[in-house]
């Protein structure tokens, strides 16, 4: 990660100083050496007391073999040990971290006798009045009201040279925090808070302004799992705090997508980083964004114009680092445009974890130099405002893909990380195969890419998302079939159709700027495509690193900054399932073999049948604002969609081929549209917009690769008119899959490609199916499904031998430099995270593949 320290150069005393030896030397000295050390002159104890004293519970850990005794010394070190420290000694403790004596068979949760933690901590302002840290993660017996109300009387009897702490981490404490403990003056400095997992809601201190800007002026990262925080409490946080926070965790709550509307409209910067000219243009691509054009399904409109090279991401200068941004005043305010301004792309973005934030405030790994207590910590990078959230975490709630996607286009592209690990995929309403719940859930994202690219998050570099995002599968959760079977019907009929609708999936080229990327809910198991992608992937992160090496400048002198690319990439992998094989084969065979023989004769559909769906749009689909959402209205050719048509006139012979399936013969003139309206629909303005419906053998989509997913866009269209809704901006996706730039399309025709509804009985009369029947897996299927985790183990071995192979040839011919990355040997330098899940949730170890 970045430097997070204060950004600005060092003065010239600063910067021409000599170093003490001893500075250089402290970080390699034992800390069993520290005391004696102080004992020299002033001049070490200047140096290593700090050391000594600045956590002065991480020095014992590390001093002692016995872990069991730790809250002995800690209860000798707060009672009895610190009254006989002096007071200027007292001051040099900067840090308590509590988390490292949270474990099972703690001596917290088996000694229910003597003093407490709470009672060892309600005298801090006095005894360590220069504590910058605080964590008490885990501890259950942490008395919140006791310690409001001692740390409030106790501020106030508080020594003069007394400074408030700066942290406050209490993840997992048990006891609800009460309404007045955010009115604490104790907490007035706080710029990192730590309440998750924690009794209670925040509703009421944040309708009461307990919890609010007022109490906590200067607090800059907020997190907030699993506190059932829903829409209204968000909101309301939302609107108390707007964009003094820069990193918000809300995870694990109960958030959807209507509170999205509120996050970006209060807490996103102003400024947006988007539109940076030709240059930038000709690499990453350009936006359109039609004036006065939106929905509520949509957001704002938007196409992404390319350039020759940045739909291919071929562009030459795609690997190097913008230039620095100067301004007259090297010392003087920044310029709201310049504030605003999109990170170079090489520098690291800020770290906003607890043990990150601790290092700052109080010094980095053990006997690494001391910020003096003099420092001005509130100059440095995390205690500053950046105009609102560029660190988002909402993993774990019930937000939409749709909903991740109007979010990130409505941002001004300011986040530098986003957390989202699973997201719904909504589908149009229909009925289910019988053998298949009604409550069956699809997860995933897809056909987005294009949000992730610079054009769009130019200052992303940590990403966490749904695996879909590069292997294009969905993930299927049903309640009356094994998981097995459901990662088996996912693979084998639900991917093929996704490659139909969304072509494009994320490549590490289409955002070098990208440094980490975590994919989540990663099946186990597969039948082949989802570990020819993973590996695919491998791959192409190895060809980007060799394209990095090949771009970097044989001269240092006056070089242009490049690009690290792609760096870290963690799998979070399903719960194995294989331990439930036999019973899941059970389960299978025990299904209705009456109900399954019925099905197999269906056609590939979630649905069943087309009962389900209505012959025209409803307008029970309105908002809940009262505007009704864009509906099919009449069809138009391109030459008279400019001309105006008669309300009262009757619908030709060309509006009603539609109904019919659209004929090759139909569509010799070219393109043709249908109007779209909406009454009121974006900021009370209606307008209308041409959408288009497909093209017969002379158009557009006359292309051999294109045709079958602009073919299946045509049927659904003639087939269910309720489809003929949610017009919107063609994406580069779509472009992929036949569909001309700088068109609209219906969105929720091209949604239930995904999983069409059955044709209706006059379709399948003139040949229009749905592809291939979806049956259940066979026992010979479901066993001969391959371990993914253990395919791409042995990918990495084999790579990494491939690799060793060709540094031996190299060292052999005389070569001093290392063997070119990539091709042919495809290892990937940086760093590939494994984390596997059990049945019970809980995250082993991480495994690293070197």
């Amino acid at each position: 990660m970045a430097d997070n320290r204060n950004p600005n150069p060092p003065s010239y005393q600063d910067a021409t100083r000599l170093l003490d030896w001893l500075e250089l030397a402290a970080p390699f000295i034992p800390a069993r050496e520290y005391a004696r050390l102080c004992l020299v002159s002033r001049r070490f104890y200047h140096h290593f007391a700090p050391l000594l004293w600045n956590d002065p519970l991480a020095v014992a850990t590390r001093l002692s073999l016995d872990r069991d005794s730790d809250f002995e010394r800690y209860q000798h070190f707060m009672l009895r040990h610190l009254k006989a420290v002096r007071p200027v000694t007292r001051s040099l403790v900067t840090c308590l971290d509590l988390r490292r004596l949270t474990r099972p068979g703690s001596v917290f949760s088996l000694d229910s006798s003597g003093p407490t933690l709470t009672g060892t901590l309600r005298h801090l302002p006095f005894t360590l009045p220069r504590l910058r840290c605080i964590l008490l993660d885990g501890h259950s017996d942490v008395d919140t009201d006791v310690l409001a109300t001692a740390w409030a009387s106790g501020t106030l009897a508080a020594p003069p040279h007394f400074q408030p702490p700066l942290l406050l981490s209490m993840a997992h404490c048990r006891t609800p925090l009460p309404t007045a403990f955010f009115e604490c003056s104790f907490l007035k400095s706080l710029v990192y808070l730590d309440v998750s997992d924690v009794p209670g809601s925040l509703k009421t201190p944040l309708m009461q302004r307990m919890m609010s800007p007022d109490n906590l002026p200067r607090l800059r990262i907020l997190k907030a799992q699993g506190r059932e925080v829903d829409d209204s409490e968000a909101s309301l946080l939302f609107q108390t705090f707007k964009d003094q926070l820069w990193s918000l965790d809300l995870s694990r709550n109960k958030l959807s997508d209507n509170v999205l509307y509120d996050m970006y409209q209060f807490t996103f910067p102003a400024v947006t980083l988007r539109g940076r000219g030709t240059s930038c243009s000709d690499v990453e691509g350009r936006l359109l964004l039609p004036q006065g054009q939106g929905s509520d399904f949509y957001g704002p409109f938007c196409f992404v114009q390319e350039s020759q090279s940045s739909a291919s991401f071929t562009h030459p200068q795609r690997y190097l680092a913008d230039a620095p941004v100067y301004t007259r005043d090297a010392h003087g305010p920044v310029p709201q445009g310049i504030a605003g301004a999109r990170l170079d792309g090489r520098r690291g973005i800020r770290d906003d974890s607890a043990t990150s934030i601790k290092n700052l405030l109080c010094g980095d790994s053990p006997g690494s130099p001391v910020h003096s207590l003099d420092d001005p910590v509130q100059d440095l990078d995390v205690c500053r405002g950046h105009g609102g959230i560029t660190h988002l975490y909402l993993n774990e709630n019930n937000i939409s893909a749709q909903g991740v996607a109007k979010l990130i286009r409505s941002s001004p592209g300011n986040l530098h990380r986003f957390e989202c690990d699973s997201m719904s995929l909504s589908l149009p309403d229909g009925c289910l195969p019988k053998w298949i719940s009604p409550t069956a859930r699809l997860s995933g994202i897809l056909g987005v890419t294009h949000l992730f690219r610079p054009v769009f998050s130019s200052n992303l570099q940590v990403l966490r998302i749904h695996h879909s995002l590069v292997t294009q599968l969905p993930s299927l959760e049903t309640d009356d079939l094994p998981t097995m079977s459901n990662f088996w019907l996912a693979e084998t009929f639900l991917l093929p159709r996704a490659e139909l609708a969304y072509p494009e999936a994320f490549l590490p080229d289409m955002n070098p700027r990208l440094r980490s990327l975590t994919l989540t809910r990663i099946p186990r198991y597969s039948t082949g495509p989802l570990i020819d992608k993973l590996v695919g992937f491998l791959k192409l992160v190895s060809l980007q690193e060799r394209a990095i090496q090949d771009a970097q400048p044989t001269s240092a002198r006056h070089a242009p900054t490049i690009l690290l690319g792609l760096r870290h990439i963690r799998l979070e992998f399903e719960p194995d399932p294989s331990e439930e094989l036999g019973p899941e084969l059970s389960a299978i065979e025990d299904l209705d073999s009456e109900a399954l023989m019925r099905t197999t004769t269906e056609e590939f559909s979630f649905f069943g049948d087309s009962g389900g769906w209505e012959s025209s749009p409803s307008t029970a689909d309105a908002t809940d604002a009262g505007t009704k959402p864009l509906m099919y209205v009449e069809r138009q050719s391109v030459a008279s969609a400019s001309s105006p048509r008669n309300a009262s006139e009757p619908k030709n012979q060309e509006s009603a081929r539609l109904e019919r399936y659209p004929q090759p013969e139909t569509y010799l003139s070219g393109l043709e549209y249908l109007d779209a309206t909406g009454a009121g629909i974006w900021n009370g303005a209606a307008f209308t917009v041409p959408v288009w419906v497909g093209t017969g053998p002379n158009g557009y989509g006359h292309q051999r690769e294109k045709l079958d997913a602009v073919g299946e866009y045509m049927r659904l269209l003639a087939d269910h008119p309720a489809l003929r809704a949610n017009p919107v901006p063609a994406s580069p996706c779509h472009v992929t899959a036949g569909v001309p730039p700088g068109s609209y399309i219906f969105s929720a025709a091209w949604d239930a490609m995904l999983a069409p509804p059955s044709a209706s009985s006059g379709a399948k009369s003139r040949g229009h199916s749905n592809g291939e029947s979806m049956r259940k897996p066979t026992q010979r299927e479901l066993k001969g499904m391959r371990d993914v985790v253990a395919a791409i183990k042995a990918y990495r071995v084999q790579t990494r031998r491939a690799y060793d192979a060709a540094r031996q040839r190299a060292s052999r011919d005389g070569i001093p430099l290392r063997p070119l990355l990539g091709d042919p040997h495809f290892h990937w330098g940086g760093k590939l995270e494994v984390s596997m899940k059990d049945p019970a949730a809980h995250y082993h170890s991480s495994k690293y593949w070197r």
